[in-house]
């Protein structure tokens, strides 16, 4: 699973910001706003990792438990998939 399209992202202050740029650009209008968590999620999908391998990040890096972590990461790429950013 891979996130479709290129993304730059931008910190701005406190605010992290994914923004579309080439030809996704032209059917994605708008930016992501990120947290940390998502940030690192959103790492793991632009190299293509699996729930598994974004899971162990996550729990790595964040005090918290693998199902915790697990529930939101599945919430978070059913989010993007909603808005077409990602290819299985």
């Amino acid at each position: 699973m891979k996130l479709r399209g290129e993304f730059v992202i931008h910190q701005v202050v406190d605010e992290i910001l994914a923004i579309p740029v080439g030809d996704i650009a032209l059917e994605f209008n708008g930016m992501i706003m990120l947290n940390n968590v998502s940030k690192v999620i959103w790492d793991c999908l632009e190299k293509g990792a699996e729930t598994e391998e974004i899971v162990t990040s996550v729990t790595d890096q964040f005090d918290v438990s693998k199902d915790e972590a697990e529930q939101d990461i599945i919430a978070f790429i059913n989010r993007l998939r909603e808005i077409n950013l990602i290819e299985e």
